[in-house]
């Protein structure tokens, strides 16, 4: 808890609770296969799914290989760093998930598990607008040319890493869930494929340096 409340004061970035990840694992159960976190911070959603296989008795590294993709150089050492000290590997790449998608896993992850910043409004649409991660299209676009929030791109991108029997889990904004417009559009069709299982409302205040509502 200190170096996250640390991380708050110098950068804003945060960490998510080990017990919401738990709730996610408890929920997706990622007990095989590919495992990505596209936003991975400091790993914990590896950590923990690691912790659910070792509870069925298996080794996470026989059965289980985790992805990652991080911005911040030093968020990945710590990645490292933390499944080091609990045994494991993983594949962590450098990259801005809203432009890459390192580890190639269009179709091909058994579960998506993620925390990803929220509401960020500066992603330029220009350079994902054919991207093949937005089966639903972009959501709403401002004057700049920029994608007015971002919240929609993730969940786009988690829904189309998945193969056909794969399972995501993901904190986002609150306002995902009612925000209008071209996010409203995507929403809809994500809705209407059937394959949206549950939303958990998450308290104000419940991480270190956020105080926005999530789900």
């Amino acid at each position: 808890t200190q170096f996250a409340d640390q991380k708050a004061h110098d950068g804003g970035e945060f960490f998510t609770p080990v017990s919401l990840v738990q709730m996610l694992v408890n929920v997706i159960e990622p007990d095989h296969g590919d495992v990505i976190d596209p936003a991975c911070g400091s790993g914990g959603m590896f950590v923990q799914s690691a912790h659910f296989i070792e509870h069925l008795h298996k080794s996470p590294q026989d059965v289980a290989t985790f992805y990652g993709a991080e911005k911040n150089p030093t968020t990945i050492r710590l990645a490292k760093m933390n499944l080091a000290v609990h045994g494991l590997e993983g594949k962590i790449s450098k990259a801005i998930s809203y432009y890459e998608d390192p580890h190639e896993m269009l179709g091909n992850a058994d579960f998506v598990m993620a925390n990803p910043p929220f509401n960020v409004d500066d992603v330029d649409a220009e350079k994902i607008k054919n991207d093949p991660r937005l089966p639903f299209g972009l959501p709403g676009v401002n004057k700049q040319k920029k994608v007015s929030n971002g919240n929609y791109l993730w969940i786009s991108y988690f829904y189309s890493y998945l193969n056909d029997k794969g399972r995501a889990g993901f904190v986002m904004s609150s306002q995902a869930s009612s925000a209008g417009g071209g996010e409203a559009e995507v929403r809809r069709k994500l809705i209407e494929t059937g394959h949206v299982g549950a939303m958990v409302a998450i308290r104000s205040n419940f991480f270190y340096t956020r105080s926005v509502p999530c789900e």
